[in-house]
């Protein structure tokens, strides 16, 4: 499975960054949700502002991690949640 992080992200009202990723040719929308940026990045804060910094400082893990649920899941959609990183970690 090929997969590749296009680098497009937004911040969504569920206090979510979502993030594209392109899984075989098809984009495919993932996201990571503000307890496991508090949790494992030490997220600052609920706003956007501090959302995307805490994502851009730590997109290299946060990918690693999508990549992983990604190849498990067939290359549907991941909303990543703080158990995803219990095994990869921060």
């Amino acid at each position: 499975m090929r997969i590749e992080f296009t680098g497009r992200r937004e911040v969504v009202a569920a206090a979510r960054v979502a993030f594209e990723a392109n899984v075989d040719g098809k984009d495919v929308w993932c996201s990571v949700s503000l307890d496991a940026l508090n949790d494992h990045f030490g997220n600052g804060g609920p706003s956007a502002h501090d959302l995307v910094g805490t994502f851009e400082a730590n997109r290299a893990q946060i990918e690693k991690a999508t990549q992983r649920v990604l190849e498990k899941n067939g290359g549907q959609s991941v909303e990543l949640e703080t158990r995803d990183f219990d095994k990869t970690g921060p």
